[in-house]
């Protein structure tokens, strides 16, 4: 299955942007994200820094090309949402990358030279055009897209359905 990130605000300077509140913050009441987040034994904490992804998403996609982008992704999810570690951070990126055990000389100066920005962006139209309005937004095999925190159950259903969808195809082939 074909599992993609979007980069869904190039608005967010490179510095990054305080988060702002939402309106479920000021009434002091548990977001669904959280409860979904409890359930499944993860540790979700809103970071005060808005990241700027841009770079993160660079990693990833050096990433992909010695099979360490998963890990890298697992590395920045926890460090964002556990520790509140800003992704747009040249060093706290380095620290990743060098701990999935990528090459930081070779990495570095591609990202500051901005080799990948234009599959980045590619990536963002591409999240546009077929709907993507907020994250997380998840698009499975290029036809099942669903977004916002979501019970364990939506990503069950929505692999069976894409492994039927698949089977449904070869069966016809």
């Amino acid at each position: 299955m074909n599992l993609r990130a979007y980069f869904l605000h190039p608005e967010i300077p490179p510095e990054g942007e305080l988060r702002r509140n939402r309106p479920f913050e000021a009434t002091g009441q548990k977001p669904r994200w959280q409860a979904y987040a409890d359930e499944e034994g993860l540790v979700m904490r809103r970071a005060e820094l808005t990241p700027y992804t841009k770079l993160a998403q660079s990693v990833t996609e050096y990433a992909k090309s010695f099979g360490k982008a998963d890990a890298f992704h697992h590395a920045a999810y926890r460090a964002l949402w556990e520790d509140g570690a800003n992704l747009g951070d040249l060093t706290v990126l380095e620290k990743l990358a060098v701990g999935v055990g990528l090459n930081w000389a070779d990495l570095g100066p591609r990202l500051r030279a901005g080799v990948y920005d234009s599959i980045i962006e590619k990536q963002h139209d591409e999240g546009i055009r077929i709907g993507v309005e907020g994250v997380p937004a998840f698009v499975v095999d290029r036809l099942f897209y669903f977004s916002g925190a979501q019970p364990m159950e939506m990503f069950r259903l929505v692999a069976k359905r894409a492994l039927d969808a698949r089977r449904s195809e070869d069966s016809v082939g």
